[in-house]
């Protein structure tokens, strides 16, 4: 586990890559009002305990799968970002083939896995900051089940809570996405319990409604 804290910005790598970002990078200037100025934020401390940051991951998120986005300006190297997403979220209806028949008759669960991702764009490149997953279970299908019918799955609320401990100073594009969560069963399994026919997956025509927040919160005194 790793402190995100005061202690944690004053290890002298992490502040002296925050420096030289002071340094070298160009402050968001804003046409309407001087942001230094303005600023009266009444938060005046802010201690995290999260992991892992940033989230481990390869290859590059899916732009098909974002379906909202934020824009923060950071004017300051030791500022933070906390990050607020609630997601309600319904898959499509799946039918019933021969193959989920068989497993609906041996007691197997039918539910819809989900994976949400929350990622930082800047000037420094992409990191993923958070990730949760969670599951829509079966709502309503036919008793006893039958090839052919409906399997309607529940709106689901999902709610993610995560700070970006290191924002880069400018501007920074927080987005989130949705996707099927295929960490647990594979892909290719799926299809052989499922049947070749079946095809599942999660887009943001999935998602009914959502809130996303971003507060920038300045350095502890």
């Amino acid at each position: 586990m790793i402190k995100l804290s005061k202690d944690f910005f004053d290890k002298d790598d992490l502040h002296k890559h925050k420096k030289e970002s002071c340094e070298t990078c160009v402050p968001c200037k804003h046409d309407k009002y001087d942001h230094k100025e303005k600023e009266r934020g009444l938060l005046t401390e802010l201690e995290v305990d999260q992991a892992p940051y940033p989230v481990p991951f390869t290859g590059v998120p899916s732009l098909g799968n974002q379906f909202t986005e934020l824009d923060v300006c950071t004017d300051d190297c030791d500022y933070r970002v906390v990050l607020d997403l609630t997601v309600e979220w319904l898959p499509t209806p799946l039918t019933v083939t021969a193959a989920i028949l068989a497993l609906l008759t041996t007691g197997i669960t039918v539910g819809v896995p989900a994976q949400f991702r929350i990622w930082r764009r800047s000037s420094e490149g992409t990191v993923l900051i958070s990730e949760k997953t969670d599951t829509s279970p079966i709502f309503a299908l036919a008793i006893p089940p039958v090839a052919g019918s409906l399997i309607n799955f529940a709106n689901t609320t999902t709610t993610i809570h995560a700070v970006d401990p290191d924002p880069t100073v400018g501007k920074n594009e927080y987005f989130a996405t949705i996707e099927f969560d295929t960490s647990v069963v594979p892909a290719t399994i799926l299809t052989g319990l499922l049947g070749a026919g079946v095809v599942l997956s999660l887009t943001p025509a999935n998602i009914v409604s959502y809130t996303f927040t971003a507060e920038e919160i300045e350095a502890n005194a």
